[in-house]
């Protein structure tokens, strides 16, 4: 099981690839002439068309919470138990894929349609309240800086990308079962010092299903009211941290370094140096990506600086929310037919979690289908994929360049991102094609 990466048919494009680079940098410079000649002005930001009062009374009520919590505690459990003792081998062990796949994949289509779900489903905000209760409040701690919870935030989505991508086990339940206690401790230590505030902040997983929720069209009214929004309404939001524009650029980094990681010079090399040395260099040149990455949107807001308003002090974040869509797009290119396989094995794998010859769903001697996704199919949606959260983004930058860009200027303030993306738009595809 190669938990890491895709599987299959990533690069057999139905098109030749200098053809799909062409059409995929067309269709961002055709949407940013479209939206310009259409949008002049930003878009007034909408709070949504409320939805009834009684769908916000069941989804906000006690026992609804209680309920999702307690299905969050039960996985949670279901994980650890399985991965530390199960059998270590995750072509016996359905652990792996609940965690990359379930878990991880998941969290994306999951937010994307309800919204920042997990931070009502994690089962270790209820383990945190659990121990807080044993706290004395002499001991208790306010998080008063959220930089530093931020920063807590992405060294633990780097450690689970190093482990997910670098790591030569990455796909041993006991490793699983290890980065998943340590994980757990950790975070249920933070919430019961600094409670429920070290979770909005510190917990990786709950900025990245927030960052995720911005794409989706449930969201709330300022005073509290659940509405339904328009594409891309949250992404017009421009209340983002420094920490969640690291996030995003981190993951971003991420799902890169898996494309590189695919290329045929990439696993040549891996064979001829061994397993150990391999390690080393899927390290460092997965530091080497995000940082990259980093400094690249950080000379793109650099050059946008000239162009700004006067009153326009700082404007770093200004754009995190119009990188979600490329997020969003390279995820789904890097994890689509991943998810869709593997996913099937984590469910065939679940009839018999311990080894123990059971077969508790009732899947005899199933196997995981291969043939229900041609490389045909797959590459089309890898590529739409990025295309679409290119053009989505550019479409969100668009309105935050109008709020931030002296008047007249707004063309030219839109060339850096713009360049930015173009750069994002052909790697990304190049990638997925090549690897």
């Amino acid at each position: 099981m190669t938990v890491a990466h895709g599987i299959g048919g990533r690069s057999d494009l139905p098109v030749p690839l200098w053809l799909a680079l062409y059409a995929g940098v067309a269709a961002v410079l055709v949407a940013l002439f479209v939206v310009s000649a259409l949008r002049p002005r930003p878009r007034s930001t909408s709070p949504g068309m409320p939805l009834p009062i009684a769908l916000m009374t069941v989804t906000d009520a006690r026992s609804t919470r209680a309920l999702l919590r307690a299905v969050g505690l039960v996985a949670f459990g279901a994980l650890l138990a399985t991965a530390w003792f199960g059998a270590n081998d995750s072509s016996r062990n359905p652990a792996p894929a609940w965690f990359y796949v379930w878990f991880w994949v998941g969290l994306i289509p999951v937010s994307l349609i309800f919204g920042p779900i997990w931070r009502v489903v994690n089962p270790l905000r209820s383990l945190a309240a659990l121990a807080r209760r044993c706290v004395p409040r002499r001991m208790r701690r306010d998080l008063r800086s959220d930089d530093a919870g931020h920063a807590f935030a992405v060294a633990g989505m780097v450690v689970f990308l190093w482990l997910e991508l670098a790591f030569p086990h990455s796909d041993s339940p006991r490793a699983v079962a290890t980065f998943a206690t340590v994980y757990a401790v950790t975070h249920t230590v933070g919430g019961a010092l600094f409670g429920p505030r070290w979770f909005a902040r510190a917990d990786t997983f709950e900025m990245y299903s927030g960052l995720l929720a911005s794409l989706s069209p449930l969201g709330r009214s300022a005073d509290g009211r659940l509405v339904l929004r328009g594409p891309l309404a949250g992404s017009r939001d421009g209340r983002a941290s420094r920490g969640h524009t690291v996030l995003a650029l981190v993951v971003l980094g991420g799902t890169m370094f898996d494309g590189i990681s695919r290329l045929s010079s990439w696993t040549d090399v891996i064979r001829v140096i061994g397993r150990p040395p391999s390690a080393v260099l899927a390290s460092v040149v997965l530091g080497g990506v995000l940082v990259l990455n980093l400094l690249a949107y950080r000379d793109a807001i650099r050059m946008t600086r000239p162009y700004l308003r006067p009153e326009v002090s700082a404007v770093d974040n200004e754009f995190t929310r119009s990188l979600v869509p490329i997020m969003v797009g390279y995820s789904v290119a890097h994890y689509f037919s991943f998810a869709f396989f593997e996913g099937q094995r984590g469910w065939l794998l679940a009839t018999d979690p311990f080894g123990m010859g059971w077969d508790l769903l009732g899947v005899g001697e199933a196997a995981v289908d291969y043939r229900m996704l041609t490389p045909a199919l797959i590459a089309v949606v890898q590529v739409g994929a990025i295309v679409l959260g290119h053009v989505a983004a550019v479409v969100s930058a668009h309105d935050r360049v109008l709020r931030v860009v002296r008047a007249g200027e707004s063309r030219a303030g839109h060339y850096p991102m713009l360049m930015l993306m173009l750069v994002y738009t052909g790697l990304g595809i190049a990638l997925v094609s090549t690897g």
